[in-house]
């Protein structure tokens, strides 16, 4: 039974004063825009396009015949029609423009609004609605991994609600303002993110209060460090691959299996895998505790590392990971930066052997130098860093809070759900 005062459409309930049309009803798709002859035009990449965000990250300048067909103007929204963008949300939305006729990928479909229908906002987010592209997306035309949108199905395959304009402005509006709390909070992420990579930079090479230092050759590289620090290798002051799990371990036995891709871009274990031990991966080898630091020994550049902190005896990680056992002079935390810093990631790169399959073997990190301070100065180091990781880790709670808001809002908005007063300012 539907309820009153909605009526029942192919994306649900919406409200009955609201009109179900094919998105060309309102909107002009890939519009044939006369351009003024030039020396070079504008022209926006695929790349220039984001995935989180409405703006544009730059334009380039081209001559006439290195452009394309596809042109927009200030107002339109660009949809990237093409795997993966598409399933990756890459919209956009031209604010302004500094010429009146800008060129764009051929993966791009333009949609311009028609006066008094539809506004260029409420285009973008029905484009950003999860339901509209996740249809778009069930429509896609190609073969595997260059898989297409048509544009045609705009026309009518896909119909899209259709409020009135002030109520599509106060639904974009709210929108908008968790838009912009989204941006201002990744402002603050990026901006503590290079915080930290500086510090790391800093305290790993003059440590805190020294007015004595030496200059050292560490891995390839002439630096300075205080006068009373040590410069050891990695295996003097840690084990590697202290422990693998035994062979005869029986075949029923659950283990929790710890993947690189099991970490994410923050050294944060996101997931791990539960497996009965005969039906394990082959790599899944490495027994790791708590306070070992892991570290990729496959494309160390992506910095998949990161600290166990749990005790657990059937904890495993795969044999793409170094598992560093710190000895007793050594704070965990300490050597977790240490493989963050770019000194030994850019040191990995240089030593990773293969195409495919880059890697770097556990002789090569057993054999890397390490700035050694005293234990209390390392403590106080990793504590400095830790409290900007938490920093990180509550705006990215709050980011994802407010993305988990918009998403709920979206679909209660953009159905008619949750009706708006449209007399009210924001």
């Amino acid at each position: 039974m539907v309820k009153g005062g909605y009526k029942k459409t192919s994306i649900g309930l919406i409200p009955k004063d609201w009109k179900f049309k094919a998105m060309s009803y309102a909107v002009e798709i890939n519009p044939r825009y006369n351009v003024p002859e030039k020396d070079e035009y504008l022209f926006l990449e695929m790349d220039s396009v984001n995935e989180n965000s409405p703006k544009i990250d730059g334009y380039e300048k081209r001559e006439k015949n290195k452009c394309t067909s596809v042109k927009f103007k200030e107002g339109d929204v660009l949809f990237a029609r093409i795997t993966p963008s598409t399933e990756n949300g890459k919209t956009a939305l031209i604010h302004t423009l500094d010429e009146e006729v800008a060129y764009g990928s051929t993966e791009l479909i333009v949609f311009s609004p028609k006066k008094n229908l539809i506004t260029s906002k409420f285009i973008y987010y029905l484009l950003k609605w999860k339901k509209i592209r996740n249809l778009a997306i069930s429509m896609m035309e190609g073969s595997t991994g260059r898989q297409r949108v048509p544009n045609e199905i705009f026309k009518g395959s896909i119909r899209i609600p259709l409020p009135i304009i002030p109520e599509q402005k106060r639904i974009t509006s709210i929108l908008s303002i968790i838009d912009n709390l989204i941006e201002k909070t990744n402002e603050i992420i990026n901006k503590t993110k290079k915080l930290k990579k500086g510090l790391i930079q800093q305290l790993l090479n003059k440590g805190i209060k020294h007015d004595e230092f030496r200059e050292v050759n560490i891995n390839g590289k002439t630096k300075k460090f205080p006068k009373n620090w040590d410069i050891k290798m990695l295996k003097k002051v840690t084990d590697i691959n202290k422990n693998n799990i035994s062979t005869s371990t029986p075949e029923d036995y659950k283990i929790e299996y710890i993947d690189i891709s099991s970490i994410n871009n923050n050294g944060k274990i996101e997931e791990t895998t539960f497996y009965n031990y005969g039906n394990a991966p082959s790599r899944a080898k490495r027994l790791v505790n708590n306070d070992d630091v892991i570290v990729s020994t496959v494309r160390p550049y992506l910095k998949s590392f990161a600290i166990i902190k749990e005790d657990k005896e059937n904890l495993i990680c795969s044999t793409g990971f170094a598992v560093l056992t710190p000895k007793s002079n050594m704070n965990t935390e300490y050597i977790y930066y240490f493989v963050w810093s770019n000194h030994f990631v850019n040191y990995m790169k240089r030593l990773m052997r293969g195409t495919s399959y880059p890697a770097v073997s556990k002789n090569d990190i057993a054999n890397t130098f390490i700035p050694v301070p005293s234990l209390e100065e390392q403590k106080k180091i990793a504590s400095i860093l830790s409290s900007v990781d938490s920093k990180i880790k509550k705006e990215e709670e709050y980011k994802a809070k407010l993305e988990k808001l918009k998403k709920g809002l979206m679909q209660k908005l953009l159905t008619g759900e949750i009706r708006v007063n449209t007399d009210m300012e924001v």
